[in-house]
């Protein structure tokens, strides 16, 4: 690349207008392919070209334990996560386990060099842990790595040295080699401790390698001034390495993966994290979104732009980006002008399809001379002197995460925009339109129904007819039918007539496993008595009767806490467990012996839905359900269902969603808003969005409307209106559930014109605490709730708040409203801005004041 490129006249692609565009005109291809899809080609060509090179007793005599290849392995593993490929898996652990003898010793590696560029493969072994394999000499390998940092030379103040050969000396490289490590084995063998060595390294590099001038760390630090690259007075290195700064990068959000919010030194680290992205920003290349070798020069001669940093750069703000620790419309930008620039400027494609990776330094370090002979003095001259290859490992590794990074960015994009209050309420119904079917009509008595039999193949092959004719309704005729799993396809208007009762069996064998989501994780489990794949103008119509004919001798007896073990419960934690292994998704089959429930009605990844005047009763759990969809309206249903599990309306990763006119009778939650569960909610990556709630009663259940606690993907926009809530058995109006295990950003919830008579806690529950409350990594996050002209009658109490240190709440307006009778003091811990504006809070016993003078007597 021309290092005066930067001097020509740009061109107007997205990395100039990405400021302008709307967030849903953000790219989902980069140079004809998704993220992903580059990361696999990648992945693919390098292992085309390496073979079995780089593992133990292959055509390579050479290969040996060493950060790159792990880092490649690291890679491989992470992209198996998302792609459910597992041959990445097999070749990305090898690059590790293939150096593991059967006793646990490790090949190639010796102990005694205390070098800490040996530590990145016990990352790949925790991860491989974590994911169930627990050979014995895998455990070995892991507690040598274990003892080696325990053992390891330390700095005066406890910093790890480079190496043995590198006394007293810290260099950012180290950082990326330990800190994850040692936080990643703090936290599956329960050793706190490590935590705190993890984020003492940390900061300690933060505290000697910081340059507040140019925003930029220096590459390493020698405590005793004595190398012949540091400086006398403060022991830096003479210059800023892009790739160290990466090490840096990287070092900070893989740790934080790991940390509890609740850590004392967690918000440090994030500010430090802050501090690096601001300084790699600053100096990110104006024309190309890329960054240049020795970072702080850029154009000067002999400089360029270099790809490994840029491919950590753009792993890192990402993965911040993703995981909550910075703030989206800052950094978003640079991110996407970043990733454009390294597919436009360093990808090439060979004339056999396998990609490469250029403009790669192939390696930099201090002290000593390298393989040329050349004093490594950290001067420009000598970081622009190494060599420049193809595909170097530190630069194929971070590619390869950065694209599985931007691939959740891109997911996670706002479909439509940030809500400020009820000004954006239109602009949200405006994208929500119920759909239009044909006048067309199939009875499913014309295909062969009986009154009182199994219409089952009946409805099934009058729907298949609607769809083949374009369109129109499948109408159930009054009368009661009984039929097992129904299946709509597009443009097919299920319509229960007056009159009608469509009744479901409670046969498991009636309800084929398909892919669902169970309790926001995707499995392949039974079928929901009504469902659609992948379907477009679909509908549910009529004022009939859909009775799943759950109850306690059938589907309920399967979550019955009242009579012995659970019988769903080791089902349900295998699902769990697969879903936070990363397990695919083909491979989670659950169905008969899991005992997981059926939703009533689940359209998936589908678009155009209407869901209109039904009777819902006896569910086996959730009653509707859309996820991953695309416009749907729910209006005039009575769903009164009181079986365990039995949320009224969950829509879940779901955007552009309209309920209203609805009477919600469940015993559980009546409206629950989700996005996914813990990581396999993080690996979907959708939020939901866009939501109306309007003119709908809710009697009975665990809370009015709720956000969470599945809700990982991020829950915002959110309009609540027009409703009523009471009941003695109702708990909360308003509840957001949620903890450090899920994670997620709930944001831009507003309720108003609310009548609420009797509820048990509080009219607005915030609840971080929810079952694992702050023991897990994922900081969860309230903003801009807004609560405008409710009243309520008999509530406990208004607010029961509560968050924990390091979660966020904030942002809580309640004005122009009215609570009476209550009886129970506010519960408020670890918020941050709490505003009242024209309140009323009256106690149900009005206690006198203290010191009070009685009005004067009249004479």
């Amino acid at each position: 690349m021309n290092v005066f490129r930067k001097f020509m006249a740009p061109t107007l692609g997205l990395s100039l207008v990405a400021l302008s565009l709307s967030a849903n005109e953000l790219p989902q291809k980069f140079g004809g392919a998704t993220p992903l899809e580059w990361s696999k080609r990648m992945a693919d060509s390098e292992m085309s070209r390496k073979g079995d090179t780089m593992f133990f007793g292959g055509s390579n005599p050479k290969a040996r334990w060493d950060y790159t290849t792990s880092l490649f392995g690291l890679s491989l593993v992470k992209l198996a996560e998302q792609t459910g490929n597992a041959g990445y898996a097999n070749y990305g652990a090898k690059t590790v386990e293939s150096f593991i003898a059967p006793d646990g010793t490790i090949r190639t590696y010796k102990m005694a060099d205390y070098n800490i560029d040996m530590i990145p493969p016990g990352k790949v072994m925790l991860l491989r842990w974590e994911q169930g394999v627990r050979a014995p000499q895998l455990r070995t390998a892991i507690a040598t790595m274990y003892e080696q940092m325990q053992k390891h030379p330390r700095t005066s103040e406890g910093g790890y040295w480079h190496k043995l050969r590198y006394p007293h000396q810290m260099w950012l490289d180290g950082l990326f080699m330990a800190s994850p490590f040692l936080a990643h084995y703090a936290k599956v063998f329960e050793e706190p401790a490590l935590f705190d060595e993890a984020a003492k390294q940390i900061l300690l590099m933060d505290k000697h390698a910081y340059d507040a001038r140019s925003g930029l760390y220096y590459h390493a630090w020698d405590e005793k001034r004595e190398q012949p690259w540091a400086n006398r007075e403060t022991g830096h290195s003479p210059n800023f390495w892009s790739r160290a700064i990466g090490w840096y990068a990287m070092a900070i959000v893989d740790s934080l993966d790991f940390f509890s919010p609740t850590h004392p030194e967690v918000d440090h680290i994030n500010e430090v994290l802050r501090r690096v992205a601001d300084g790699i920003v600053r100096w990110q290349d104006p024309l190309t979104g890329l960054w240049w070798q020795v970072t702080d020069q850029p154009g000067r001669a002999g400089n360029y732009l270099e790809a490994t940093a840029s491919s950590m750069f753009v792993y890192t703000l990402a993965k911040g980006i993703n995981r909550g620790y910075l703030p989206r419309e800052q950094y978003l930008p640079a991110v996407l002008k970043a990733y454009e620039g390294i597919i436009r400027d360093f990808m090439r494609t060979d004339p056999d399809g396998r990609v490469n990776l250029t403009r790669c330094c192939e390696v930099a370090g201090l002290g000593y001379t390298n393989s040329a002979g050349r004093t490594r003095d950290g001067s420009f001259d000598y970081y622009i002197s190494e060599p420049i290859i193809d595909n170097d490992l530190k630069g194929v590794g971070p590619f390869i995460l950065a694209g599985i990074e931007m691939q959740k960015l891109l997911a996670q994009q706002p479909k439509s925009f940030a809500a400020r209050g009820w000004e954006d309420y239109e602009r949200v119904l405006a994208n929500i339109n119920a759909p239009q079917f044909p006048a067309r009509d199939f009875p499913i008595t014309a295909f062969g129904a009986q009154p009182n039999g199994n219409a089952t193949a009946a409805i099934r092959a009058a729907i298949a007819a609607c769809n083949a004719a374009g369109g129109g309704r499948v109408v159930v005729p009054a009368g009661e039918w009984f039929t097992g799993a129904i299946h709509l396809l597009s443009n097919v208007n299920l319509h229960v007539s007056e009159g009608a009762v469509l009744k479901f069996t409670t046969d498991p064998a009636d309800y084929p496993i398909v892919f669902t989501r169970w309790e926001g994780v995707e499995a392949m489990n039974y079928s929901p008595l009504i469902y659609a794949w992948e379907q477009e103008n679909i509908a549910i119509t009529g004022t009939g009767t859909l009775d799943g004919q759950a109850d306690w001798d059938n589907w309920w007896a399967w979550n019955d806490k009242k009579k012995g073990p659970v019988k769903q419960k080791p089902g349900r934690d295998r699902l769990f467990a697969m879903g936070e292994e990363g397990v695919p998704v083909a491979e989670r089959v659950m169905g008969d012996g899991a005992f997981l429930r059926p939703n009533f009605i689940q359209p998936y990844r589908s678009r155009n839905i209407l869901i209109e005047g039904v009777t819902i009763l006896r569910s086996p759990m959730w009653e509707v359900h859309p996820v991953l969809c695309d416009n749907v309206t729910v209006r005039g249903l009575k769903i009164i269902s009181h079986g365990p599990n039995n949320d009224g309306c969950n829509p879940e990763s779901s955007t552009n969603v309209l309920i209203e006119h609805c009477l919600f009778d469940t015993g559980d939650d009546c409206i629950a808003i989700k996005s996914g569960r813990n990581n396999d909610g993080r690996r979907v990556a959708a939020p939901s969005e866009n939501i109306i709630v309007r003119h709908s009663i809710m009697k009975d259940g665990h809370g009015g409307v709720v956000l969470g606690s599945e809700c990982s993907g991020g829950i915002r926009n959110v309009f609540i209106e027009h409703c009523e809530m009471d009941s003695p058995d109702l708990d909360r109006a308003l509840r957001f559930k949620n903890n450090a295990v899920r994670g997620g950003v709930l944001e831009n919830v507003f309720m108003r014109h609310v009548r609420i008579g009797q509820v048990a806690e509080a009219v607005l529950t915030i609840d971080l605490l929810y079952e694992e409350g702050a023991n897990g990594a994922h900081l969860p996050i309230v903003r801009n709730v807004q609560l405008d002209n409710i009243t309520s009658s008999a509530s406990p109490r208004v607010l029961y708040v509560a968050g924990f240190p390091g979660a966020v709440v904030e942002g809580i307006k309640v004005s122009n409203s009215a609570f009476r009778n209550l009886t129970h003091s506010e519960v408020v811990t670890h918020v941050g801005r709490i505003t009242f504006d024209n309140v009323v809070m009256e106690p149900k016993v009005r206690p006198k004041g203290l010191n009070s003078v009685p009005a004067p007597t009249k004479h």
